[in-house]
């Protein structure tokens, strides 16, 4: 009997307050791991121009010498080769941000692969600039 007149006060407080339901705000958790992603691709372009940067402000090697510990000095050859491969990840890295900014729904899995494969190729271009 308690009970009765327990949900009875509930149900005509409810309809007497004209309670609405509030619905919750939703997470999409893709949308939000696939933001944070491209914050990192963005971050880690930045670090590849920074070092790009610094490996073309190098005096440039002489010829038939190579750098090493005690020759410091950067390689023509891979200046030219990080040149290409820096706007290859420009246009990767804008296109990834493009997308994400303009489609926040859509897969960017393709975009997203574009543009870390670019910036491992920076990667490897500066590492092999320091043999």
């Amino acid at each position: 009997m308690r009970k009765l007149v327990v949900a009875t006060a509930l149900v005509s407080g409810l309809a007497l307050a004209g309670c609405q339901t509030v619905s919750l705000p939703s997470l999409n958790l893709n949308t939000a791991v696939a933001r944070n992603t491209v914050y990192g691709i963005e971050n880690a372009y930045g670090v590849a121009v920074n070092a790009a940067n610094a490996y073309k402000a190098l005096p440039l090697c002489r010829t038939g010498t190579l750098p090493g510990a005690t020759n410091i000095c950067a390689r023509r050859s891979v200046i030219e080769r990080l040149q290409a491969a820096m706007l290859k990840a420009h246009l990767a890295v804008n296109n990834l941000v493009a997308l994400q900014k303009t489609y926040p729904s859509v897969d960017i899995t393709n975009a997203l692969s574009a543009a870390q494969s670019a910036l491992v190729a920076v990667q490897q271009i500066l590492a092999s600039g320091a043999q």
